[in-house]
């Protein structure tokens, strides 16, 4: 299906693209990229290996990965594509790698790939960026995928003063669903806030819940630059990066994958008072990612183990609350335990 060359005309002529390589539009696309060249970036930073053998919702290797980035929504912003032929800055697996991202090389919607490593070369982000720029062609020569409706816009303007405390005037709504693009119920979307002084860097704040249609609120939200997170039993968790103005609402929405490696695992939780505490095992556990939520109260408080070692995790409430409370932990590779629920 040759889409090819009204998709490019329609990019330049409405966004200007021409312009980012700094001269004519053949400047900007640069030498001709086959689709081979863009397996060969998969194939050389290990992203086959996470796609699918860690995440399943992405398959990259070679005779798979064309028709499931063409055309095709993303799961982790449903209201993205991951690659829009002929735009690059609005498609999902260019801003992932790195590409236009609002803060230094950490993109708007999530953690930049390849995860715990450094960012592509830029000549290899270039032949991705080419690639796409150049009509997104597969190894026929012609332009595949799926015909989709306009996608989303990727956020801008998030290098602001990072807020400063957890509440505000501002309100932040949206949906959490799964791989099959399903609602999920009970899903968590936390606030994180940043300082040198916290461990890791950042420190969970408060908390949404979502409902049966997947939909959750997040009220009183600061103003400022800060993150969020959504986690659900069994998947893989997904970050945003957020800018309010004071009073602001905004819409967000998560696509969650499916775990496929059984880490971490968690037992016993106990409320005792203020105290909190529970037992985990696994390998590459997260010492900022081990929660206990209080929904009724929006809190949500990190338990934290000497080393991140399996064993028992402890954490402090500020107060003592009445439950439930919901318990859940994370590996590095953002494997999400079940969760499990204490009544008091």
């Amino acid at each position: 299906m040759a889409r090819a060359n009204w998709l490019i005309a329609l990019v330049l002529l409405v966004a200007g693209l021409g312009a980012c390589g700094g001269g004519s539009d053949d400047e900007a696309m640069g030498e001709p990229v086959a689709y081979r060249d863009v397996q060969a970036v998969f194939q050389q930073y290990g992203c086959i290996d996470c796609h699918p053998g860690v995440n399943p919702s992405l398959d990259l290797r070679a005779g798979k990965s064309y028709d499931q980035l063409v055309g095709v929504r993303a799961l982790e912003d449903p209201s993205l594509v991951r690659v829009v032929a002929g735009d690059p800055d609005r498609s999902f697996l260019y801003l992932k790698l790195g590409g236009a991202a609002p803060i230094g090389d950490i993109p708007a919607i999530g953690t930049r790939m390849p995860p715990r490593a450094p960012p592509i070369d830029e000549a290899d982000l270039d032949v991705v960026r080419r690639w796409i720029l150049q009509g997104a062609k597969g190894a026929d020569g012609q332009t595949g995928g799926r015909r989709v409706a306009t996608p989303g816009t990727p956020p801008r303007d998030l290098d602001v003063e990072a807020a400063r405390s957890p509440d505000g005037t501002g309100t932040i709504t949206g949906t959490v669903v799964d791989q099959e693009h399903k609602p999920i119920d009970g899903a968590l979307v936390t606030l994180l806030l940043k300082g040198a002084g916290f461990e890791g860097g950042e420190e969970h704040y408060r908390v949404a819940v979502t409902d049966s249609d997947g939909t959750f609120s997040l009220r009183k939200a600061p103003a400022g630059g800060y993150l969020l997170k959504a986690y659900a039993p069994n998947t893989i968790y997904v970050s945003r990066i957020v800018a309010l103005e004071p009073g602001e609402t905004q819409r967000i929405q998560f696509g969650l994958p499916d775990r496929v490696v059984p880490n971490p695992t968690i037992a016993s939780p106990k409320v005792a008072g203020r105290e909190l505490s529970m037992r985990v095992t696994g390998s590459d556990l997260d010492g900022n990612y081990t929660l206990a939520v209080n929904a009724r109260a929006g809190l949500v408080f990190e338990l934290h183990s000497p080393d991140n070692a399996p064993g028992v995790w402890r954490g402090t409430a500020d107060r003592e609350l009445d439950g439930p409370w919901i318990f859940m932990a994370v590996d590095e590779n953002c494997n999400i335990s079940d969760f499990i629920t204490v009544a008091r």
